[in-house]
């Protein structure tokens, strides 16, 4: 069968209730459906993805991808790739602007994806973690954006003197296939970036490095699958050693979170859209990371056809 598509809302009742005294508590049960319970959907339900690349296109193909969030939340659920500083193999060229010319290493995978701006194929990126970043059902369509893929992470850089001037700039992809640039600037050993990247599609430096060799790898630095504006009951991290060890709810704070970004317009240097945590536990294979974030019923209520940051956050900066 192909997707059945109406437009809703949709309202499930039992009964129908006379007012009582003008209370509007309680009244009297003018119709009764005998048969009145929770309601059954197979395989659950979900909250339909509202962005143009991914929402249901009535008319459109029939299999033409239409993804939502499994259970109505943002959840990361997977166990990330070890921490890895040279993850980005390394060979450089040079001509006024230096290239770093990247494949991939461990925790690293070549791919394309099918960009969700043009709905092309893309341009050959590195991405960091599983490249299964949705999960299909049957042939018709529907996805569910799958936990187990991540939600992107910072890029490290160590060159191997502090001496190197200029700014590096990193050009990519974020875990819904949204390009992203982030620029770090050097003069130290020890580079990370800010902005949780999904897809890595080049590196450049702006000055000729004197740096006998430059590692390029990601760090411990998870984004948030849906934007995170407060902590609490809104975004909840745990992490579990092992597959068999109690989830430890850690306590977010502003050591280890940063927020949504909130700037009008955002750059190149500006914190990630979605927000994102740093985790004191160095991932190592085993390690699993549970990060989730309810959206409220506020947030969905703002969303509109011409705005989407109260899900999702500012539109990514990008230079290309």
């Amino acid at each position: 069968m192909t997707i059945s598509a109406v437009s809703g809302p949709f309202v499930a009742f039992g009964v129908t209730m006379t007012s009582s005294a003008g209370t509007g508590l309680l009244g009297n049960d003018m119709e009764h459906n005998e048969q009145r319970a929770p309601s059954l959907f197979d395989l659950g339900i979900a909250m339909s993805d509202p962005r143009v690349a991914y929402q249901y296109d009535p008319g459109g193909s029939p299999s033409a991808p239409a993804v939502g969030f499994y259970g109505g939340v943002g959840t990361v659920d997977f166990v990330p790739a070890a921490v890895n500083s040279s993850a980005f193999l390394v060979s450089t060229t040079s001509s006024g602007v230096t290239t770093f010319t990247l494949s991939a290493g461990a925790g690293v995978t070549q791919t394309t994806i099918t960009a969700p701006e043009t709905g092309k194929v893309s341009e050959t990126l590195l991405c960091i973690d599983s490249t299964a970043v949705t999960l299909p059902f049957g042939v018709g369509g529907v996805a569910m954006w799958n936990p187990g893929a991540g939600a992107g992470r910072n890029v490290t850089i160590k060159p191997s003197s502090n001496l190197d001037g200029g700014s590096y700039s990193i050009a990519g992809r974020d875990i819904y296939g949204f390009k992203v640039t982030e620029t770090i600037a050097g003069g130290s050993t020890n580079l990370a970036g800010k902005k949780a990247f999904k897809y890595v599609s080049s590196v450049t430096n702006t000055t000729t490095p004197t740096s006998t060799g430059i590692l390029i790898g990601f760090g411990d630095i998870y984004g948030f699958p849906l934007a995170a504006s407060y902590t609490g009951q809104n975004a909840t991290v745990s992490v579990l050693a092992s597959a068999f060890s109690s989830a430890v709810i850690v306590a977010l704070s502003s050591a280890n979170t940063t927020l949504a970004s909130t700037a009008a317009t955002q750059t190149s240097t500006t914190p990630d859209v979605r927000g994102t945590y740093a985790s004191s536990t160095a991932t190592n294979g085993t390690v699993r990371m549970q990060i989730t974030v309810t959206p409220a019923a506020s947030a969905v209520a703002a969303v509109t056809s011409t705005n989407i940051a109260p899900l999702f956050g500012g539109t990514q900066f990008s230079s290309i």
